[in-house]
């Protein structure tokens, strides 16, 4: 097996932004990044250790109506002992400043992300022993979603075409996966199963990844052997509404299709406003929670907003 690259996290953030997100100095490397560094033991429980660490860039198209809108994300995937861990790189940095926040009793928001970020997606756990794995998904960040489902067999085709991503030699392969067909590189010189999201299968990493219409494209930025400090793989303690992917999806599609009843059915009291900040209607359930817990549980909604449905292209069509 070919030894394993390292690179500097500084570097990868100076060609994939010019704007740099923390403060890093030349020595600074991918697992000071990875993860689990701020949140304390009291927020999370620890699951596993990773040995490796994956760094992808992700630039994806939220509304296929507008190809012209393409954001962009950074993603993580740490291999452990017994489970990988894949998450946004952005989501964790925000999660981090709110908990800093809320250890000093103070809100000061997500911190500021350069132009174009926007965080996709949500978290996965992936046991490969017992080919299972366990998602959690935010719907708003008052509703968070987890499922467990079957890592499924996926049917690759390999081709004989070759290229070469960060001096690792990629083989190609194909298949269709939850109404998408993807077209993946993976190396052999870094012999494990797993890829960006629930790509996995192949006797090799997965280096690059994209759906044939270019909506969802994953590229391997950096990869870091965990050997002299080892890097927690984590789960937040938080209260989620445990249920089956069918039910999250049908919840997803919910909200992007009737945005104010999905507040509702969350607790959460809507003042109708109109244009000129006028409230012209309250709306509740018996389930509010707007007398209990206060301003927090009510959302102010634009009369122009009532019905609307806002525009999505899910990563997973079916």
């Amino acid at each position: 097996m070919k030894k394993i690259k390292m690179f500097s996290f500084f570097i990868w953030i100076i060609i994939w932004d010019t704007i740099p997100l923390v403060n890093l100095n030349a020595q600074s490397t991918l697992s000071q990044y990875s993860g689990a560094h701020y949140i304390g033991k009291n927020y999370v429980t620890t699951l596993d250790t990773a040995k490796l660490c994956i760094i992808y860039s992700l630039n994806y198209m939220s509304d296929s109506l507008k190809p012209q809108q393409i954001f962009k994300d950074r993603k993580v995937l740490l291999i452990g002992e017994q489970l990988n861990h894949f998450y946004s790189y952005y989501e964790w940095l925000a999660d981090s400043a709110m908990t800093a926040d809320f250890d000093k009793n103070k809100s000061s928001g997500d911190p500021k992300f350069p132009a174009g970020v926007r965080r996709e997606g949500g978290q996965i756990y992936t046991y490969p022993a017992i080919k299972e794995r366990t998602v959690i998904e935010s719907i708003t960040n008052l509703s968070t979603y987890r499922y467990k489902e079957t890592v499924e067999k996926l049917q690759w085709i390999l081709s004989t075409d070759t290229c070469t991503i960060l001096s690792y030699p990629c083989l190609k392969a194909t298949t269709n996966f939850r109404g998408r067909d993807w077209i993946v590189w993976f190396t052999m010189e870094v012999p494990v199963n797993a890829g960006p999201w629930k790509l996995c299968g192949l006797p090799g990493l997965i280096m690059k990844a994209s759906d044939s219409r270019g909506h969802y494209v994953f590229e391997c930025m950096g990869i870091e052997q965990l050997t002299t400090k080892k890097e927690r793989i984590i789960i937040r303690n938080a209260n989620y509404i445990d249920c089956k992917r069918l039910e999250y999806v049908k919840a997803q599609k919910r909200f992007y299709e009737s945005y104010v009843n999905t507040l509702l059915e969350m607790g959460i009291t809507v003042v109708i406003m109109d244009n000129n900040g006028k409230e012209l209607e309250t709306l509740s359930t018996p389930n509010t929670k707007y007398e209990e817990q206060g301003a927090y549980w009510m959302k102010s909604v634009n009369i122009a907003d009532q019905n609307r449905k806002i525009p999505y292209n899910p990563i997973e069509l079916e």
